[in-house]
């Protein structure tokens, strides 16, 4: 009878173990679960900030969209005081935006992967909270390498300035986060 007992917490013990096993996950997976959950917990700030503001009438003029807009940023600045540069783009996530954007500029010959950067602007200074810079292009990423990258929720756009992959807020024109270096510098100048 030990002989049955014994065998049989082994056997709960091998059991147990391999259901640990089996709850492990992927950590990339996991990198970019937390990924999505900023982005979308973003998002609802962004939504919380709009629905306190007046609703612009349907015959807006330019002078009151933009005061909408700026009323807006200085909204979602003030709720995200403390926001700091890998407060959305995560350290465990960083490396797969890299790899992404990196695989999609290889798989490509030079003078392709230079023309799909044509329209990225030059490298600028880089601030969480700060607005997209006014004399820069809003040019987004490339659609081939936007295929490659995490989907995003509506209102969020990845855009590329100089080396660098960059969160915008088109609604609020607001840099939400950023990836420096994504782009090798033999393709980048500037």
């Amino acid at each position: 009878m030990p002989i049955l007992l014994a065998l049989g917490l082994c056997l709960a013990t091998v059991s147990l173990a391999g259901d640990d096993a089996s709850q492990r996950v992927n950590p990339r997976a996991a990198a970019l679960q937390e990924f999505s959950e900023r982005t979308r917990e973003y998002m609802h700030l962004h939504e919380r900030v709009a629905a306190g503001l007046p609703t612009l009438p349907d015959d807006a003029t330019p002078e009151q969209i933009q005061e909408h807009r700026e009323k807006l940023t200085q909204g979602i600045r003030a709720a995200r005081r403390a926001a700091r540069q890998g407060d959305v783009f995560t350290a465990p996530v960083v490396p797969q935006f890299r790899a992404a954007i990196r695989r999609d500029l290889q798989s490509r010959d030079t003078r392709d992967a230079l023309a799909a950067l044509q329209e990225v602007p030059a490298t600028q200074t880089l601030r969480v909270n700060a607005p997209w810079p006014s004399h820069a292009a809003r040019a987004t990423v490339p659609p081939r390498m936007l295929k490659s990258l995490h989907r995003l929720p509506e209102g969020l756009e990845y855009r590329l300035i100089g080396r660098h992959l960059v969160l915008v807020d088109s609604g609020a024109n607001l840099i939400v986060d950023f990836i420096t270096n994504v782009v090798p510098s033999m393709l980048r100048r500037r």
